[in-house]
């Protein structure tokens, strides 16, 4: 990339969540809640899972009460309820499930012929995010692969970004963060990054406003594009902040 073209872009990297955003593991794991529900007779609103859980790997305690409340009798204990989710979570998050999605491979084969620097910054376990890597053979876009293991605080702490962007040697600010959920918007927002918001089919409706954009997938998505103030956001709900994202139409 030109250093003409790297001013008007005003930014050098992009880092991508990987849950939701890269790869669809978040309907798996919705309908893994949903059958653990569903054992216990209760059913699971789609939004209280949304809001709660998809994200945020301490949701899960919350999610548990709220069935623990749901149940006739006596409640089942918090140490079975992770057994048995954890069963689900083997019987859905297969490889057939957890697919990549739409335009992650045009996105970043785009990112990086443009001269952008890429990485990963997840809050889940590095055993997880590598697998996935692999299974889908997109690792070798990454510089850097920073997953919970490797910061204090998982997202919406900002460590995860600013450990990927100190990685990449980028400053934080000339960074685009690339999320699926609003706990991954807020870390990356912390961070001082400029974010574009991916929501899936269950998080569409959230409030993605603290986003500098709002786009519907990566097919669209071109990272080159110079900062338009006031530009249009995709068509999705929760449209928030233009950002340095362009939406190709």
């Amino acid at each position: 990339m030109s250093d003409a073209v790297r001013r008007a872009s005003h930014h050098d990297a992009v880092v991508f969540d990987l849950d939701g955003t890269l790869v669809d593991s978040v309907r798996p794991d919705f309908l893994a809640c949903s059958a653990l529900f569903e054992e216990y007779g209760v059913r699971l609103p789609q939004d209280l899972w949304a809001r709660e859980v998809c994200g945020r790997p301490e949701g899960y305690p919350r999610l548990f009460a709220v069935l623990r409340d749901g149940c006739g009798g006596a409640p089942p204990d918090e140490g079975l309820l992770r057994q048995r989710l954890a069963a689900h979570w083997e019987a859905f998050m297969t490889p057939d499930s957890v697919r990549l999605l739409p335009g992650v491979r045009e996105a970043l084969g785009r990112a990086r012929a443009a001269g952008l620097r890429l990485a990963v910054a997840s809050s889940s376990e590095a055993g997880w995010v590598h697998r996935w890597l692999r299974h889908h053979g997109i690792g070798h876009h990454f510089e850097a692969v920073v997953t919970g293991d490797d910061v204090a605080h998982r997202k919406p702490a900002p460590d995860a970004y600013l450990a990927a962007a100190s990685a990449l040697a980028v400053a934080p600010s000339r960074c685009v963060a690339v999320e699926d959920s609003l706990t991954g918007v807020a870390a990356a927002r912390a961070a001082g990054m400029t974010v574009v918001a991916v929501p899936t089919a269950l998080t569409r409706d959230l409030d993605y406003g603290a986003a500098d954009r709002v786009v519907p997938d990566l097919r669209t998505v071109d990272f080159t594009a110079p900062l338009r103030r006031g530009a249009p956001s995709a068509p999705t709900a929760g449209a928030g902040r233009p950002g340095t994202c362009e939406v190709r139409t």
